[in-house]
């Protein structure tokens, strides 16, 4: 039997998105893992999301303990987890695991590894506090990047030397190249021509992420090859880093924008129900922190005052094809667009 580890984590999905990359990871991870070496489990902190169903539809289990981040009962609940499971290791991500991680570890006899997946740039004030004073029961600890090793030394007080930088893998056969025909007919849908280069970005629409330096490097990129194709993928909510437009127009990047504008965060909506119906509380306010509306924002005025053409919103479908064809007029004249679209939530 392999060394039992049990993985425990904060939450596996963030608002405006199904998913985040730790729950990618263990997606990964898991199926990966020598049975003859290891014993692993996952546990959640919190009450199951939509982000559960999807690591169980990969053959991940999850144990959640239904608390929230601050509720004491995690540490007895945890310990008497790890003293179920067996486990040897506790394998923490998040800020809460790795605050009651660490106490539990020491209770059931374990050893406590810290997973550090980025530097926050605004941990809270209270972290750093059980940070300084949990220092010590942080056997070793994992870096993802050099800035992460970094923040873990000096922002989150872990010795220097139980920390190991190990950068995050990726399994190679997820993102082989497509076939050139599917390749080819993928493009042609899209309006591509077959040899142009293509780059892009897929992530939340958030500025933690990045956006901003793809779009810069395509303002340098295109006069050099203007049938470059360059695209982002995004999902959440536009108003999470809205100063992607600003910079697509100051650097006079050709990008359509194209905003599936459903007033909402409709995932969160559609988790809400499903815990509510299940603790028989009714669905009357499971709106409440995920509508956006009340006032609506109007993406397009937004655009327009961000140096961007703005179409929108458009409600009825028959002035969508329109729009869609003054914003690509002005995209291939040399500059960025962008069409908000009112549709339903799913």
């Amino acid at each position: 039997m392999g060394v039992p580890v049990l993985h425990v984590c904060d939450k596996f999905g963030v608002r405006g998105s199904s998913i985040h990359g730790v729950s990618r990871l263990f997606s990964w991870w898991f199926p990966r893992y020598d049975p003859a070496r290891y014993e692993v489990s996952l546990c959640g902190l919190k009450r199951p999301e939509a982000a559960t169903r999807w690591l169980e539809e990969q053959g991940i289990g999850v144990r959640h303990l239904g608390r929230g981040r601050f509720d004491p009962r995690i540490l007895g609940d945890l310990v008497a987890l790890a003293r179920e499971r067996g486990a040897r290791i506790l394998h923490v991500h998040g800020y809460a695991a790795a605050d009651f991680g660490r106490l539990a570890a020491r209770a059931a006899g374990a050893k406590l590894v810290l997973h550090e997946h980025f530097a926050d740039p605004r941990m809270p004030a209270y972290q750093a506090l059980a940070d300084r004073l949990l220092r010590h029961r942080t056997d070793g600890a994992i870096a993802v990047s050099r800035s992460t090793r970094e923040f873990l030394v000096h922002e989150r007080f872990v010795p220097p030397e139980r920390v190991r930088l190990i950068w995050n893998g990726a399994p190679l056969d997820e993102f082989a190249p497509a076939p050139r025909d599917r390749a080819l007919h993928v493009r042609r849908e899209l309006g591509f021509p077959d040899e142009a280069l293509v780059v892009g970005s897929i992530g939340r629409l958030n500025a933690q992420k990045g956006h901003r330096f793809l779009v810069e490097a395509a303002g340098r990129l295109l006069p050099s090859r203007p049938r470059a194709r360059v695209l982002i993928v995004g999902d959440g909510d536009l108003m999470f880093g809205p100063g992607i437009l600003w910079t697509a127009a100051h650097e006079r990047i050709p990008l359509l924008y194209v905003v599936h504008n459903n007033r909402c965060y409709h995932m969160e909506i559609m988790q809400m129900q499903v815990i509510a119906n299940r603790r028989q509380r009714g669905i009357d306010r499971v709106h409440i922190g995920c509508r956006i509306d009340d006032p609506n924002i109007d993406y397009a005025a937004m655009a327009k005052s961000l140096g961007v053409c703005g179409e929108g919103p458009i409600e009825n479908p028959r002035d969508l094809g329109p729009a869609l064809k003054r914003a690509i007029a002005v995209v291939k004249k040399g500059e960025p667009a962008l069409v908000d679209v009112v549709s339903q939530g799913r």
